[in-house]
């Protein structure tokens, strides 16, 4: 057939999404989608990564735009492989990261029938996208202009104010096979009205990202909060883009107030400072620790910060002012804290800050914090050397000082970015750190990293636990394929380690089959049947060579993506963490 008009609608979709820049099309295979992902394929300026699982297709395009700020879009057939797409879209949705999702769909009349591989779509996503739209079947009633102009608002508001996931729902009637456009009289006449357009290389309506200012008076109260007294402290939660951590990074140099650097932020490797916070136990803590260590004033750039001893510790102190810039509109007060909530540009708002700052000292609190953490610091470095055995905590703290000054660092949830966060070095390579902490589930990490490192266009180290690792095992593929690659240092305690931490954990007759799952699995049958190198580390030194062995092997010819299973005792784990939080404790009391 020459009339069928889903080819034309299908291109003009897919040309449309070029045209603003979009790179990226992350396919699953199907029926329904057909025209959709014929388009993409034969749309030159489009790069096309083949995912054979949609989750892990989502996860790939949350990933990339964690990295580089645009979305990338994501192409399923019908039913639920549209499903398989929600956990990334609430993820993506959270951490106000962009992505365009198009669904094919089967035509009205199927609906609701029982028609095989049908469901309803349009609204599939809830209040986690910004924006979803049905797309009829192709027709002359919805023109080549009404098409373009909804491709460009979708776009626009994946970008927008409030940056997040879209959603296209595009329905397809058979037949879905593309036909022959230049003799189809249909899609002459259909792409009449349009016809300035397709001679054009321009979007049909462009939508201007918007920009926040820096909000100036805000900035200049909070400018004089600052010179007005030293009991301040400036919080770097999530930071997305380098000029923000470029610009608070910055302020906290120059202010001398006590910092509290959140792993989220990408300051916490080569930062400004060590944190005491991460390290106290409020049950444990006394009144004079409060007296000395409270703030009056507390500017929280970002959002979400990793340690729930932050907050624990805000609620128990309860600053005076308590000020939260952030670039959207979503309400960030975990703990009912904050005083003053300020929607700004981030580096704008914290540059126009240190622009009215006069000549700072760092003061008592600053002092305070920066000796406590220090010999916080100390006593990791003691009780992790003089461990002979392979511990997490080692683990993350050795990659933190070797890891190459030109790759990127993903971090799983979990143990993972808790190690991180508490025990990585301060004085290591200033390095992208991502994560995936807009609802923090282990799913979908694998997929993440290879996004993340697609978008960075430099090799990622991934570390992930072992249940996590399962959780995604689809995504293997993406991993084998990923260029740059991915080093995945998967721990394997053999079981949901975190769960030690918990109360749980006294209930001896549920907690191990129930909580802490235990398993028998390893990573080198995975590493064959994906092709990827692999290496098994059951001590300091092994991992070390293995370490060195990949990194010096991405730099001499650019490697392929492999797997060192480090392999880990809980209980250990858990003594050595318990070790140092006591001694710490100590040290913070004394």
């Amino acid at each position: 057939m020459t009339d069928n008009l889903n080819t034309s609608q299908a291109r003009l979709i897919v040309t449309e999404l070029a045209r603003a820049g979009v790179e990226l099309f992350c396919i699953s295979p199907g029926s329904r989608s057909t025209p959709l992902v014929v388009a993409a394929a034969r749309q030159g300026r489009v790069r096309v990564q083949v995912c054979h699982d949609e989750r892990g297709s989502g996860f790939l395009a949350l990933g990339y735009a964690r990295a580089t700020g645009r979305p990338a879009v994501i192409i399923t057939t019908s039913g639920t492989a549209a499903a398989n797409l929600l956990p990334a879209v609430c993820e993506a949705s959270m951490s106000r990261l962009p992505m365009l999702i198009l669904t094919a769909d089967r035509p009205e009349e199927l609906t609701d029938t029982g028609a095989n591989q049908t469901m309803i779509q349009p609204g599939l996503y809830g209040q986690y996208v910004r924006w979803q739209f049905d797309l009829p079947c192709p027709s002359p009633g919805m023109g080549a202009g009404a098409v373009l102009s909804t491709v460009d608002h979708a776009i626009g508001r994946a970008l927008g104010v409030d940056p997040g996931p879209v959603h296209l729902n595009c329905r397809f009637r058979e037949p879905l096979e593309p036909v022959d456009l230049e003799r189809s009289e249909a899609h002459q006449a259909y792409m009449a009205p349009v016809e300035a357009w397709a001679r054009s290389d321009r979007c049909f309506s462009v939508y201007e990202r918007p920009k926040l200012n820096a909000a100036p008076d805000a900035a200049d109260e909070v400018a004089a909060l600052i010179n007005d007294g030293d009991r301040g402290m400036i919080i770097a939660g999530s930071l997305h883009h380098e000029s923000e951590r470029a610009a608070v990074r910055r302020l906290i140099e120059r202010s001398g107030w006590a910092t509290y650097v959140d792993i989220n932020s990408g300051l916490r490797f080569g930062g400004p400072g060590t944190n005491l916070i991460r390290h106290f136990d409020p049950e444990s803590m006394n009144e004079t620790f409060y007296r000395n260590a409270s703030p009056e004033v507390v500017i929280h750039f970002g959002s979400a910060t990793t340690s729930k001893r932050l907050g624990q510790f805000l609620s128990r102190v309860r600053p005076r002012r308590h000020i939260v810039i952030k670039p959207g509109t979503a309400r960030y007060d975990p703990v009912q804290t904050v005083t003053w909530q300020v929607q700004a540009d981030i580096a704008m708002f914290a540059q126009r800050v240190v622009q009215r700052l006069g000549q700072m000292r760092a003061g008592e609190l600053a002092a305070f914090h920066r000796l406590k953490a220090e010999a916080a610091q100390r006593i990791i470095e003691d009780v992790t050397e003089a461990e002979a055995r392979l511990t997490e905590p080692w683990l993350i703290r050795h990659l933190s000082r070797v890891i190459d000054p030109g790759h990127a660092l993903f971090v799983s949830n979990s143990m993972p970015i808790r190690d991180a966060d508490l025990y990585s070095v301060v004085d290591g390579p200033a390095i992208p750190v991502g994560t995936n902490r807009g609802v923090s589930g282990v799913d979908g990490i694998i997929a993440t990293s290879c996004g993340y490192a697609r978008g960075l266009g430099r090799p990622v180290t991934l570390v992930i636990g072992d249940i996590a690792a399962l959780h995604d095992l689809s995504s293997m593929g993406l991993a084998a394929a990923s260029s740059p690659p991915v080093i995945m240092v998967i721990i394997n305690n053999r079981g949901g380690s975190i769960f030690d931490f918990l109360p749980i954990s006294s209930q001896r007759d549920v907690f191990e089959p129930y909580f802490i799952t235990p398993h028998e699995q390893h990573f080198a049958g995975v590493a064959e049947m994906f092709n990827m190198r692999y290496f098994r580390a059951d001590g300091k030194a092994e991992f070390a060579d293995a370490y060195d062995r990949v990194t010096r092997s991405i730099t001499a010819d650019g490697g392929r993506s492999s797997i060192i299973e480090v392999v880990t005792e809980r209980a250990l784990n858990f003594e050595i963490r318990k070790l140092m939080k006591q001694r710490i404790l100590q040290a913070i009391l004394s």
